[in-house]
């Protein structure tokens, strides 16, 4: 009894799958990043302003529990700046304890470039605000976020003293225009906010403020 041998697997045929493959492998490349690309800036963005929180923290655990918004020139802080529109001043100051100027650019801001040095014009990578209202670490008060923040449908730039936060808003600029920031507090955590969180916390800091304004510097 006589069997038909199977068909042999031809050059054209393996063409067939690798090819295949080949076009897979390209997909996952190339689609991939793009749906994961806005949770990992996220990730990476919180993982920052923890990085700034403890930065900052180390610097004011050597000036007297104080930021360097708080603190004279005389002693090295950046106090008689606090007045000016140049969030970069207060960010510099700090950088033996910030490490890297790596860590001032969200991953998500198109508008910002990173820099691997202290020397660059930082104001061309900075992605962060600082609350110039805060004087002490281990708090819950703000200390440090995204830029992004405004009172109407525009990012901001400069200083911004902040009595109400009904206008308090994110805009789109950021994080995919979903409406959402990331902030650090001076207890060194970090929480992502929506624009109501961030109404909620400013009324908080307005509270622990005994209703003094809260001032942010935006780069």
């Amino acid at each position: 009894m006589k069997f038909k041998s199977a068909a042999a697997f031809t050059k054209l045929d393996m063409m067939i799958v690798v090819g295949t493959l080949v076009m897979l492998a390209v997909l996952l490349v190339y689609l991939r990043p793009r749906a994961v690309r806005p949770r990992a800036a996220r990730i990476n963005c919180v993982s920052q302003l923890k990085q700034v929180g403890l930065g900052f923290t180390m610097w004011a655990n050597d000036h007297g529990d104080r930021f360097p918004w708080a603190v004279p020139m005389a002693e090295g802080g950046t106090k008689e700046f606090a007045h000016l529109s140049n969030a970069t001043l207060h960010y510099a100051v700090a950088s033996n304890e910030l490490i890297s100027p790596k860590i001032l650019t969200c991953t998500g801001d198109k508008k910002r470039i990173r820099t691997h040095s202290w020397t660059a014009p930082l104001h061309k990578s900075l992605s962060y605000f600082a609350s110039l209202s805060t004087i002490e670490p281990h708090t819950v008060a703000l200390l440090a976020g995204d830029r992004h923040v405004s009172t109407n449908s525009s990012t901001m730039a400069g200083l911004l003293t902040v009595e109400d936060t009904k206008p308090l808003r994110w805009t789109k600029e950021l994080h995919e225009g979903r409406g959402e920031g990331n902030v650090c507090f001076a207890d060194g955590s970090v929480r992502q906010l929506s624009t109501s969180d961030l109404r909620k916390s400013f009324d908080a800091a307005l509270e622990a403020f005994t209703n003094q304004p809260v001032r942010l510097v935006i780069p």
